[in-house]
């Protein structure tokens, strides 16, 4: 009969998770960011656009969804999608390589074996590491997605206006890009997505790390105890990759508001004689001035609506394709 254990830190020294290769957590990683971000566009749209459009374009998020529909349709949703959805398989094989080779590298540095388990504080610790690698990569690749996204806004409420619209798609926006303000021109707003990315993937692992333990250790009164997180069912994967999505929202909402505003600032003053280019600390007053602090949660609803399912959708296609891996591996 398998020993039971009690605690949080017991589970931890017995998590015996299929371990993927290199390869493997770069395609599979890739492959789980490709599940997510078709699960999470649509609403990641609505957000941007609350975030970055004056308060009497949309009276909310409800107002938002109707209005995009009735101007661009079901395609309005999707605009801009095809540069985020390669970021999204960038950024997440990155996420997952450099997670569990910054793992290897902390056991390395305080004499673990490589089948110990690391304390929470170190997954947070790794999970913040590969989200700074991982900023480098999306930054030019969300910089494209928000102008996209936000371009569209600046004709509702007026007469249709076709001349308006700059951008034909993502290789419109970064050429032009390229052509007016060279490499940098890529890189704007770098550093909020550095600080979002950091702190927002620390809590995206460590979130997703503790829900597993915690289910773990509850199975431990069951009449099957789960042994490690490598048992756990769907469900289980579901609700701690849910929780993941939902604690990487929270932790770094308001950095992301900062960061759209930024990255969107010459799409939404286009036409304006006085356009304006704040840095960070001029954009925080800014968004300060349009309502203080709930101005900088303006859009957390559905984000929080959209993290849920799109994590979960993440975290399975990862999972599970590590277990088939495994499994491979021992035939």
């Amino acid at each position: 009969m398998e020993a039971e254990f009690h605690t949080i830190s017991e589970i931890a020294q017995h998590d015996s998770r299929p371990k993927a290769t290199g390869i493997e957590d770069l395609a599979f990683g890739s492959l789980a960011g490709m599940m997510g971000k078709c699960v999470e566009y649509p609403f990641d749209t609505v957000k941007v656009r609350l975030q970055t459009s004056e308060t009497q374009v949309f009276s909310g998020t409800l107002d938002c969804l109707k209005q995009t529909w009735r101007n661009e349709g079901f395609g309005g949703f999707y605009r801009g999608l095809t540069s985020p959805l390669v970021g999204a398989m960038a950024e997440n094989a990155i996420a997952f390589y450099a997670y569990n080779r910054i793992q290897g590298l902390i056991r390395t540095a305080t004499g673990a074996r490589p089948e110990d388990s690391l304390s929470l504080p170190q997954l947070f610790l790794s999970g913040g590491l590969s989200g700074t690698i991982c900023a480098f990569v999306i930054s030019p690749v969300e910089l494209v997605k928000c102008k996209l996204q936000v371009e569209n806004v600046q004709g509702y409420g007026g007469p249709a206006n076709p001349a308006a619209v700059k951008f034909k798609g993502p290789l419109s926006v970064g050429s032009h890009l390229l052509r007016t303000q060279g490499l940098a021109g890529l890189y704007k707003g770098i550093t909020p997505t550095v600080a979002r990315e950091t702190i927002g993937v620390g809590f995206w692992f460590g979130a997703y790390e503790l829900v597993c333990r915690q289910l773990v250790r509850a199975s431990q009164t069951s009449a099957k105890p789960l042994r490690s997180k490598a048992d756990l069912g769907p469900a289980g994967i579901i609700l701690a990759g849910g929780c993941a999505g939902i604690s990487y929202n929270l932790a770094s909402y308001p950095i992301d508001v900062v960061k759209s505003f930024i990255q969107t600032a010459d799409v939404r003053s286009a036409g304006s004689s006085s356009a304006e280019r704040p840095g960070i600390a001029g954009t925080i007053r800014i968004v300060y001035g349009r309502g203080g602090i709930p101005a900088f949660y303006r859009g957390l609803g559905i984000t929080l609506l959209r993290a849920f399912p799109a994590n979960a959708a993440m975290f399975m296609t990862y999972e599970y394709l590590s277990r088939l891996a495994a499994e491979l591996r021992k035939k």
